[in-house]
């Protein structure tokens, strides 16, 4: 897997709108954060675009990606916030072939793991799942140290910690993301390569009954079969109680205790308060009997 070069203080970062359109006090609010880890700040034309369900269509986005790749003093490419739209993007993607150049950080979450995702399986390249500029950043709610280390390329044996809701252990390459979008592409051509891998997923606002068919879904669809171990998030705003929380895990428990791969659980990556970056395309290490968290094995960019 390739490891994109590593940005340094003073490099730029460019703002792109994969999904949903902005706010202006977000937009304010992020650009002064992102600022002041030391970084420039750029953004795509059009940065208000609002267009039916998005912000711009396909072929507007897919020329503002092409600008900010062209760029060589652009080392990192940040999607503004989620929504929805990225996945008429990986359409355009995949019928224009986008494949040709090299490979820079790419950020994001939640609608934007559809891009995530095929930029990690097309050009084999690392990706950042991360809180998004015009969100989470502007609104301070994400570990700052823990990300200017990743995306400056200092990860080696790095912590993410989280509860265990299946014991186990296992080292593998880490891919996900949102799980709504995840169940989205089943039966697509746009599905991760999950084989043999650790299989992340999180989510937002979906109650626990919604959850539960999910996952019911993946199993149905042979998921569980082909990974080796499965990292959850904190599923932020998806259960009326304590009561709802524990029904859904332990229906969780009941269904997957019978593969043979460990369930992490309650990782602070995607919707949260104090949300960290994951690399997707590394290894990661998992330990139950000795856990702490789960473990990134690989160096950082290079």
């Amino acid at each position: 897997m390739i490891k994109p070069k590593r940005a340094n203080p003073g490099d730029k970062v460019g703002i792109f709108l994969p999904s949903s359109s902005i706010k202006e006090d977000f937009r304010q609010k992020g650009l002064l954060e992102v600022k002041s880890l030391g970084f420039e700040v750029i953004e795509v034309d059009d940065i208000y675009s609002n267009k039916n369900y998005y912000a711009k269509g396909a072929e507007q986005t897919y020329n503002d990606l092409v600008h900010l790749f062209n760029d060589e003093e652009v080392s990192v490419i940040w999607s503004a916030r989620g929504g929805y739209g990225a996945n008429y993007l990986i359409e355009y993607l995949n019928e224009n072939g986008f494949y040709e150049f090299k490979p820079k950080i790419i950020m994001g979450s939640s609608d934007v793991s559809y891009l995530l995702w095929h930029f990690l399986d097309k050009f084999n390249t690392v990706v950042f799942y991360s809180p998004m500029v015009f969100s989470s950043i502007a609104e301070k709610r994400y570990d700052k140290k823990q990300l200017v280390k990743i995306i400056t390329g200092d990860y080696d044996e790095m912590l993410i910690k989280g509860d265990v809701l299946i014991e186990g252990k296992v080292k593998g390459v880490v891919t996900g993301g949102c799980l709504t979008n995840f169940v989205s592409l089943l039966g697509t051509e746009y599905l991760p390569d999950i084989n043999n891998k650790v299989l992340f997923l999180e989510d937002v606002g979906e109650e626990g009954y919604r959850l539960d068919r999910m996952f019911w879904q993946l199993e149905r669809a042979g998921i569980f079969q082909k990974i080796k171990g499965l990292v959850l998030g904190e599923f932020v705003k998806c259960f009326i109680d304590e009561r709802d929380r524990d029904i859904f895990f332990n229906n969780l428990i009941n269904r997957l205790s019978k593969y043979d791969f460990p369930i992490i659980h309650n990782l602070p990556i995607g919707h949260g308060d104090y949300v960290k970056t994951l690399p997707l395309g590394i290894e990661i290490e998992i330990d139950t009997d000795k856990f702490s968290g789960i473990m990134f094995n690989e160096k950082g960019v290079i």
